[in-house]
């Protein structure tokens, strides 16, 4: 076993969305991949796997998965979106917060993990207790934020 950085992400309400406006949602999925995929690569970060919209990411340190994720949340308010994405009001600028797109969860955990390859697909995936607490803490907050454990935090 070996100590690593967890990060999960996930669209916001991206189900409905889907539903509303696929053809918005289609382009705005790849604006959101690009941006996690240009962070993970400012971050030092690795990229475990995706499913669906969301995407699990490891780090070696702490700091590097948080400045990733605040990364991401910048990188989401600066992008350029879809207008038809951006008529949804789960999607355009409100007043109680700068967001505009689609609006993404990310949650951050550390500590001990088991890595195993997977022959498969040459991959790296990584399995334990920081996997389902990075995972709940993902579940946990809202689109725009960053949450993270106190074992981040120390």
């Amino acid at each position: 076993s070996e100590r690593a950085a967890l990060v999960f992400t996930d669209i916001q309400g991206s189900t409905a969305t889907w539903e509303a406006c696929p053809g918005g949602m289609k382009e705005g999925l790849q604006v959101h991949n690009q941006a996690i995929r240009d962070c993970i690569a400012g971050h030092n970060g690795h990229e475990v796997k995706t499913i669906g919209d969301s995407f699990m990411v490891a780090f070696e340190s702490a700091s590097d998965a948080v400045w990733f994720g605040l990364s991401v949340q910048e990188r989401l308010v600066e992008s350029v979106w879809p207008e038809e994405l951006l008529e949804l009001d789960s999607c355009c600028l409100q007043s109680e917060g700068p967001w505009c797109g689609l609006r993404v969860r990310i949650g951050v955990h550390c500590g001990e993990v088991s890595v195993q390859l997977n022959t498969l697909t040459g991959r790296y995936d990584y399995f334990g207790n920081t996997v389902n607490k990075a995972a709940r803490m993902e579940g946990a907050c809202v689109g725009g934020a960053v949450a993270v454990t106190p074992e981040v935090m120390e």
